[in-house]
């Protein structure tokens, strides 16, 4: 089994020595994923940072471990532009990018910021905006003619520096998104399922997808947590290959946590 951590993407004071010291901690304990929340707007607090500046920066700041979302709203940005910041992430990080797919669920950001539209909208947005987006990452110049996009012969270069394109997680547990991700996923990120319905759904991408990366995100307050190694154990036997609980990284007992967790738990499952 594989770990990641996910980092909220609220800032406090300070926001800048606590991230970094987090994420260096993180790269040196080795875990093998940071993935950050991408949000503007958020019911706990307004205060955040947009996340692919904040990933370019923390690029920098690393050498080894990957980089993405958990997860971004395909909806709430114009796609190939998208497309261009992933790219540019990419190539800054030499090829570290993990890209979470979701359609979106919080209406104040959307209202806010972009448009807020239905459920049926909404997904039907993501599709059109990953076919957009691939296209982008792989063709010389592609055009797109769908009913809520349009592009004209638009260039991205430099493509990014994984090939064909930055893996895709899909933050999903809807049948018609997780169809979506047979086309398109690398990976698959649910939270909020037990681990019964985790292990059913498995099942069911087996049969379909042999080679999709199975995780797990789960919104434990710190790292280590109560019974969070029981926790692990259920997945783990329900098919997980890759953990990701939630770092408090403004928390120096979360810190602690996440050194005991590197210690105690982690080598269990490599």
């Amino acid at each position: 089994m594989q770990f990641g951590i996910v980092l909220p993407i609220t800032v406090g004071q300070r926001w800048k020595e606590l991230i970094v010291k987090a994420v260096e901690k993180v790269e040196a304990l080795g875990f093998d994923s940071i993935l950050i929340w991408d949000h503007y707007m958020l019911p706990a607090s307004n205060s955040t940072l947009e996340v692919w500046p904040l990933l370019a920066y923390l690029a920098g700041k690393t050498s080894v471990v990957k980089l993405g979302t958990c997860v971004t709203p395909i909806p709430f940005r114009p796609p190939s532009i998208l497309a261009k910041m992933i790219a540019t992430v990419d190539q800054l990080s030499d090829g570290r990018v993990i890209l979470g797919v979701g359609a979106g669920w919080h209406r104040p950001e959307f209202e806010g910021y972009s448009k807020w539209d239905g459920d049926k909208v909404r997904f039907e947005k993501t599709v059109e905006g990953l076919e957009i987006m691939t296209k982008l990452w792989v063709e010389d110049s592609p055009s797109f003619n769908g009913k809520y996009y349009q592009m004209k012969d638009a260039v991205l270069e430099p493509k990014p520096t994984q090939k064909p394109y930055p893996p895709l997680w899909f933050g999903t547990v809807g049948e018609k998104m997780m169809k979506v991700m047979m086309k398109y996923g690398n990976g698959w990120i649910p939270t909020g399922i037990s681990p019964e319905r985790y292990g059913e759904l498995v099942s069911k991408l087996r049969m379909e997808r042999k080679r999709i990366t199975l995780a797990y995100f789960d919104r434990v307050i710190g790292v280590g947590g109560n019974g969070i190694q029981e926790v692990i154990e259920k997945f783990s036997q329900a098919g997980c290959q890759y953990f990701l609980p939630l770092l408090r990284y403004e928390s120096p007992d979360s810190i602690s946590e996440l050194e005991r967790f590197s210690k105690e738990i982690v080598p269990s499952y490599r």
